[in-house]
């Protein structure tokens, strides 16, 4: 009796081992497929943006000098405001959400 289970534990293993690929296909049919690639930056829950993140991208959109960044809101979101004199001589207002790095606004004032 010993000898059949011991045989159907390897075989479990065995089947097991071939198929597992097997199993993500069919976890694949939840709205969220687990067979799509997705970078580290995309499967990380979004994390605030710093002060300095948001001077960075503020300048990297209109190269100049940041006269100002503080925190501020705009259209009810958490947001960073950035003021930036332009190397054009454009003065720009940019709000960047807090919470995700997005740009909420974008004035040239």
């Amino acid at each position: 009796m010993k000898k059949p289970s011991a045989f159907s534990a390897a075989a479990l293993v065995a089947v097991l081992t071939t198929f597992s690929g097997a199993a993500l296909a069919v976890d694949s049919t939840n709205p969220a497929p687990a067979a799509a690639p997705m970078s580290a930056a995309a499967s990380a829950p979004a994390t605030e943006i710093s002060k300095e993140q948001a001077i960075e991208m503020a300048l990297k959109a209109h190269p100049g000098e940041v006269t100002k960044a503080y925190q501020d809101s705009k259209k009810g979101k958490k947001t960073w405001e950035v003021k930036v004199k332009g190397a054009d001589g454009k003065k720009w207002e940019l709000h960047y959400e807090i919470k995700s790095g997005a740009l909420v606004s974008e004035e040239g004032v």
